[in-house]
């Protein structure tokens, strides 16, 4: 990727909002960033991974290729590994994708705004990904996260 295409990558991504708050009533000005979500999701990665004795700078960048791996091919094996769940960090990112989108959907519902199927939906998914998850310390996290 040539440095122009990744200035606009950057710039796409700081100002695209992310998909599931489309047609969710959040006004343009209040809307999630990709980006945003991209940290988010790679920050709750990384502390899953080191409360579950796991690499956080891999978890991380799992959680980062599962969301561009199609946009990025240098990221294309990370988003591969992060689909198939094939590592322990694997399956913490795709939990961190869940408790991002879940807090998101809460910082909303304190707004005002109604997303609660949003909010039930990610809840669930996140609860079936951290049944994968050892040990106790990591569960901890996601439910101090989801009670947050």
């Amino acid at each position: 990727m040539e440095a122009k295409e990744l200035a606009r990558l950057i710039g796409k991504l700081e100002a695209e909002p992310a998909p599931f708050w489309l047609g969710a009533g959040i006004p343009p000005s209040l809307l999630e960033t990709r980006a945003g979500h991209i940290v988010a999701e790679a920050v709750i990665a990384a502390k899953l991974a080191a409360a579950a004795g796991c690499d956080p700078g891999k978890a991380a960048a799992l959680a980062v290729g599962g969301e561009l791996g199609g946009e990025v091919a240098e990221l294309g094996a990370l988003a591969e590994e992060y689909r198939a769940a094939a590592s322990r960090e694997a399956v913490l990112a795709r939990l961190a994708h869940e408790l991002a989108v879940a807090l998101q959907a809460k910082k909303y519902a304190r707004m005002g705004f109604d997303v609660e199927g949003i909010l039930k939906e990610h809840v669930a998914k996140a609860l079936d990904e951290a049944a994968k998850v050892e040990p106790e310390a990591a569960l901890q996290l996601v439910h101090e996260l989801l009670s947050a």
